[in-house]
């Protein structure tokens, strides 16, 4: 059960800093119907199904996020 005014909290991937959920944007790995992974997408509506990585808004953590990628597909591969 959800307290009145609770705000939920997620650590960008990048930084490792905590920011409201509302505030970072999330990516969902986009796996298509030949089985094929195209990388994380984004996730705008935050609604999608499975694992999501979480990027805050600053400059620095929005450039290296996509040099990370590959590191971070290889740990939730295991």
């Amino acid at each position: 059960m959800e307290c009145k005014g609770h705000t939920p909290e997620r650590m960008c991937v990048v930084c490792r800093g905590r920011f409201p959920k509302g505030e970072l944007t999330r990516y969902v790995r986009s796996d298509d119907a030949a089985g094929t992974d195209q990388g994380p997408i984004p996730d705008p509506a935050k609604t999608r199904p499975g694992r999501g990585y979480y990027v805050c808004g600053q400059a620095r953590c929005r450039e290296q996020f996509p040099k990370m990628i590959k590191g971070l597909m290889k740990k939730r591969a295991r």
